[in-house]
């Protein structure tokens, strides 16, 4: 047994199971009981997660991501109704269209707030509920700093057409997982946009062309580009999936899903969770004598219902 190669001990037995439970008594509960659902089906996922003989496991509760769902839905109704105050007030402005303006304002602003908020707050949420040997993950990463790599980004990705689309996501890629930490040991990250910027010309061009048969191989370049420049304490992580791989469980998923009606999902989530999980693999063993916990106290699940509310919110009015 590789002990430097992740190992996913899942199967499709088991989660089929979990996904039943799941939909049952979220649809029992009206839909209260999804974020039990969730949690369920990621501490089976981490308990069935191998790496040099010890399992993973994750600790979040379903009751944490529920109350942190009202905590949102609380903020978001004060800042709906302060929205609505300030162009009801503007209103008796004598200036054309002044209240709509001032109010698609409000609403932008809360946009480009609410990205950066969610990518960190949801991260160390989920890193720090994450463990591994007893000692728990985390994310030291701050919501002004995603902001600003986010505003950049996006900004420069809509002025060059999307050709900046490479380098913002390296730059992003970067902050996110060298501010990610196992313990009090951070992650490192290096890499290049512009070797990013090819691997996507050659990914969109040939998939166009081949009227998307390449998206698979597009697939593989992108998460071996990831893991291959992903180090941890200076030993770096490696990726060897291919095309291949990925189209040829496609598509058995696609023919498991058909001829089962449906119920075979669940095999197909451990195929493909066991085909992503199991190509990465560390180049030296961790020194965990080094390694000492770290907690982390500002971590909530209240994001999570922001990013909830965000979701349900596109679903409607998409």
């Amino acid at each position: 047994m590789d002990n430097k190669r992740l190992i996913y001990h899942g199967t499709g037995g088991e989660l089929f199971l979990i996904f039943l439970k799941n939909i049952f008594l979220t649809i029992v509960t009206v839909g209260i009981y999804s974020f039990w659902a969730k949690t369920n089906v990621q501490k089976y996922n981490a308990s069935s997660l191998e790496w040099a003989g010890e399992r993973f496991s994750f600790h979040g509760t379903g009751k944490e991501r529920f109350i942190g769902f009202l905590k949102a839905l609380g903020l978001f109704f004060v800042v709906i109704f302060v929205t609505y105050l300030v162009r009801t007030l503007l209103a008796y402005v004598p200036i054309p269209y002044v209240s709509i303006i001032v109010g698609y304002l409000i609403y932008l602003v809360l946009f480009l707030c609410l990205i950066p908020l969610i990518v960190v707050g949801k991260r160390k949420y989920l890193t720090s509920r994450m463990a591994y040997r007893n000692l728990r993950f985390g994310f030291d990463g701050k919501a002004l700093e995603v902001a600003k790599i986010y505003l950049k980004g996006i900004t420069l990705t809509i002025l060059t057409l999307g050709i900046y689309y490479p380098w913002f996501y390296s730059e992003k890629e970067s902050y996110l997982i060298a501010n990610s930490r196992y313990g009090n040991t951070n992650f490192g990250f290096e890499a290049d946009g512009q070797e990013l910027f090819f691997i996507y010309l050659k990914g969109i061009f040939l998939s166009i062309i081949t009227f998307g048969i390449y998206i698979s191989w597009f697939i593989a370049d992108l998460q071996n580009f990831i893991w291959d420049r992903t180090s941890f304490q200076g030993k770096k992580f490696n990726s060897d999936i291919t095309g291949l791989q990925i189209f040829g469980n496609v598509a058995l998923s696609y023919i498991i899903i058909i001829f089962s009606f449906g119920f075979g999902f669940a095999w197909v989530v451990v195929r493909m969770t066991k085909l992503f999980l199991e190509t990465i693999s560390l180049e030296a063993e961790v020194d965990f004598t080094s390694i000492e916990a770290k907690t982390d106290t500002t971590a909530s699940a209240t994001t999570e219902g922001i990013e909830a509310i965000s979701n349900a919110l596109d679903s409607f009015l998409g």
